[in-house]
């Protein structure tokens, strides 16, 4: 490959890197994961770079990233996992680096109780804000089945007790029972 060539992939790679992550990392949920997704796929871009260069690269990316988070969720063992626990505890008086990502990680935990396609079209609706023609071709579907896997994705996410604010709060679930009257004057406790 020619050196401008090159020089080209390395500042697609340098200017597309983080957008590609966090677009990874929106689809896996996993920082990991979307950094292999990620990797496997500029180096599926290597080698058609000096043909695809001046067309949309970073198209071809997302295809193969999205490809490969959907497929590789049918595999078994995806190889190392994170653990809830950190090896060491942060030092004492230093600020929460996690502070403020309540509704993020929220999210999170909620968009991976949906199945991966679903999870896929979801983030591509509408924390990408693709149009459902745009995710249909980059899914290979037709806009139907965009349709209608983004109407129950987000019907599931409003069934669960985070998304929906009418759930019964705890408090007020573990409060005594209000006294039953069977006939006048008779009160049962």
């Amino acid at each position: 490959m020619a050196r401008a060539a090159q020089e080209d992939f390395a500042d697609f790679v340098r200017t597309r890197w983080v957008p590609l992550i966090r677009f990874a990392h929106s689809l896996t949920l996993d920082a990991g994961r979307a950094e292999d997704l990620v990797q496997e796929g500029l180096v599926r871009l290597w080698k058609v770079w000096p043909r695809l260069r001046q067309e949309q690269p970073e198209a071809y990316v997302r295809r193969i990233v999205v490809n490969l988070a959907v497929s590789s969720r049918r595999r078994r063992w995806w190889g190392e996992r994170a653990t809830a626990e950190l090896p060491e505890p942060p030092p004492s008086g230093a600020a929460d680096p996690g502070s403020g990502v309540g509704d993020r990680d929220l999210l999170r935990r909620a968009l991976r109780q949906l199945p991966a396609k679903q999870r896929v079209i979801v983030v591509l609706r509408y924390v990408e804000d693709m149009s459902e023609r745009q995710v249909a071709v980059l899914l290979g579907c037709s806009a139907g089945t965009v349709k209608s896997q983004a109407s129950r994705g987000l019907a599931r996410l409003r069934e669960l007790p985070a998304f929906n604010r009418s759930f019964v709060p705890a408090v007020a679930a573990t409060a005594a029972p209000a006294p039953i009257q069977r006939t006048a004057g008779e009160t049962i406790r």
